[in-house]
């Protein structure tokens, strides 16, 4: 994929400290977590929101996040 420069994205999200969501004029959706950019196509970007989802609703449910120990859940990659 060959993507323009900066200056032609539109941010969609952004998330102090975490990263951003890029719409590249070509198309391609930019999902920057720290220093890790990954490229996708506007259909792989809404199927890994759709499996985030769900991750995070099976977190919640199951109450993993509450018995994640502080050290834990206070980091963002590992």
């Amino acid at each position: 994929m060959a993507c323009a420069t900066s200056e032609e994205r539109m941010m969609l999200a952004e998330a102090e400290g975490l990263g951003g969501v890029t719409l590249c004029a070509c198309g391609t959706v930019h999902l920057s977590v720290g220093a890790v950019t990954v490229r996708l196509a506007p259909e792989a970007f809404l199927q890994a929101v759709k499996m985030c989802q769900e991750a995070a609703q099976q977190l919640t449910l199951e109450g993993l996040l509450q018995a994640m120990s502080p050290s834990q859940s206070n980091s963002t990659l590992h």
